[in-house]
């Protein structure tokens, strides 16, 4: 049979529309590719993965909307354009996803353990969160026998703490702990029974907490111990430095912050924390360790 002009322009039309649909598929996939590893990067926050798992079964959608036009389907370019949706798509089922929800979960649940001094929560829960990111990261070059029993073990006890979707309600008691964690809890709580007497004196030969803050009228001086600021005097003397230390008149100011300042002892890096209390700052100081070799300064700061 003859096809007409009129019949072959609407064939020309229906191809470019055809065409055009399956460059919407394309660009639709090839958009949500970057959104899906998300959910492979270890250190994604809790707002990115939300907004993945929000996104990708909406494209899907999208997706299997415009494969219902006419030509679509069957368009040799479309199993490309569906490939990089299809990846995105399995991201949601992976176990890197899972663990990176819990791992958010527990940063969280550390935070909040944190702000009310609970020491064997606020480790369980860090511990928690640097064992899913671990897993997280594992995963791009393969898991081995190791790493699954490792995540269903650290999915299980996520689960018993209330840190999952599958977590199951507990009888009032406190499920088991690893050793180490306890042991870790119990140290942090010694460190905070010493940082309770305030910021320790900055003499390397001197071991005491509850420094005073001093200056030697030109800006400021260090934490010293009042036992301490004559023997630190004594040193500045035999090196040339005047004036004197002195404790400042009435201490730290109450509206004062405290800025923690910790710094690699061994190479390039820093990182400060603002605290509100000598106390804090002590204890922030002794806790927090960015670095393998850390070390740390206390500056005192009036701004409220």
């Amino acid at each position: 049979m003859t096809t007409t002009h009129d019949q072959w322009r609407a064939h020309a039309r229906a191809a470019q529309e055809t065409d055009r649909q399956v460059r919407r598929l394309y660009h639709l996939a090839y958009r949500i590719a970057p959104i899906g590893r998300i959910l492979t990067n270890p250190n994604a926050t809790a707002d990115r993965v939300a907004y993945a798992l929000t996104r990708i079964p909406r494209a899907s959608a999208a997706a299997a909307r415009l494969l219902t036009r006419p030509g679509v389907a069957d368009h040799l370019e479309t199993p490309y354009a569906l490939s990089f949706l299809t990846t995105a798509e399995r991201a949601l089922t992976a176990p890197s996803t899972q663990l990176l929800k819990t791992a958010n979960t527990a940063r969280a649940a550390a935070t909040a353990a944190a702000a009310n001094n609970d020491d064997l929560r606020y480790v369980l829960f860090s511990d928690i969160e640097d064992r899913c990111r671990y897993l997280v990261d594992a995963a791009h070059t393969g898991w081995t026998r190791h790493e699954h029993a490792t995540s269903k073990a650290v999915l299980d006890l996520a689960a018993r703490w209330g840190l999952s979707p599958d977590a199951q309600p507990t009888d009032g008691d406190q499920p088991p702990v690893p050793a180490h964690i306890a042991q870790e809890a119990a140290r942090r709580a010694e460190i905070r029974t010493r940082c309770a007497a305030g910021i320790r004196c900055t003499r390397t030969t001197c071991l005491a907490y509850g420094a005073v803050w001093t200056h030697d009228g030109t800006g400021q001086g260090p934490f010293l111990c009042p036992g301490c600021i004559p023997a630190a005097n004594a040193e500045r003397a035999a090196h040339g430095f005047a004036p004197t230390l002195k404790a400042v008149p009435g201490g730290v100011p109450d509206h004062a912050r405290y800025s923690v300042t910790l710094y690699n002892g061994s190479g390039p890096g820093r990182r400060t924390v603002t605290c509100t209390t000598p106390q804090e700052a002590q204890f922030t100081a002794e806790t927090v360790r960015p670095f393998n070799n850390t070390g740390y300064t206390i500056h005192v700061t009036t701004t409220p």
